[in-house]
């Protein structure tokens, strides 16, 4: 059993026609990509699991050992959950795995489940609260709702001593201007 399970939702997109438009990050327009805010959250989050350069101090949130991502596929064309994690899985060094298009949440769940150390996932943010309930094992427990303007927390799950379920906490992320220190009630 992991000894954490961390979900951010995916970095900020597009919402309806209105600017900014997503990018890949050379710049070319994607609608399924990030916008310019989005890739600088992507960048931001370093700093909440890396520890800087030349420090071996603790960071705000435990350094991950996994990355999963969603898959780009079927029904699933969104690149954000993938680009919100790569900057860090370059800093790292470690591999982005994206075994499963985002409705796969059953599957998510048995593989987070057996994976060791610290987790971190980056999913489509209606879908966190589902796979939350899974992993507390109580919906009363859990917001089921991860509201449409929030792209500035991180919902961390921790084994609850002799069980086989994780208790809930939210961090702020404090990241980038306007970003909320209040969490999803």
């Amino acid at each position: 059993m992991p000894v954490s399970i961390a979900f951010v939702r995916h970095a900020e997109k597009q919402v309806g026609d209105g600017l900014p438009h997503g990018v890949l990050v050379d710049g070319t327009p994607d609608p399924d990509s990030l916008i310019p805010r989005g890739w600088q959250r992507a960048g931001a989050l370093i700093g909440l699991f890396v520890p800087r350069s030349g420090e071996s101090g603790p960071t705000l949130l435990p350094t991950p050992s996994r990355l999963f991502a969603s898959e780009v596929g079927p029904h699933s064309h969104s690149r954000r959950p993938l680009e919100t994690l790569t900057p860090l899985s370059d800093r790292l060094g470690l591999p982005l795995d994206e075994p499963f298009l985002q409705d796969q949440l059953d599957q998510l769940v048995a593989t987070l489940r057996g994976c060791d150390g610290h987790v971190l996932v980056a999913w489509e943010h209606k879908r966190i609260p589902l796979i939350a309930n899974q992993l507390v094992g109580d919906p009363a427990s859990v917001p089921q709702v991860w509201p449409d303007d929030r792209f500035d927390l991180v919902w961390v799950f921790e084994p609850e001593p002799g069980a086989d379920r994780f208790r809930l906490h939210q961090v702020p992320q404090l990241l980038l201007v306007g970003d909320r220190a209040d969490p999803i009630s």
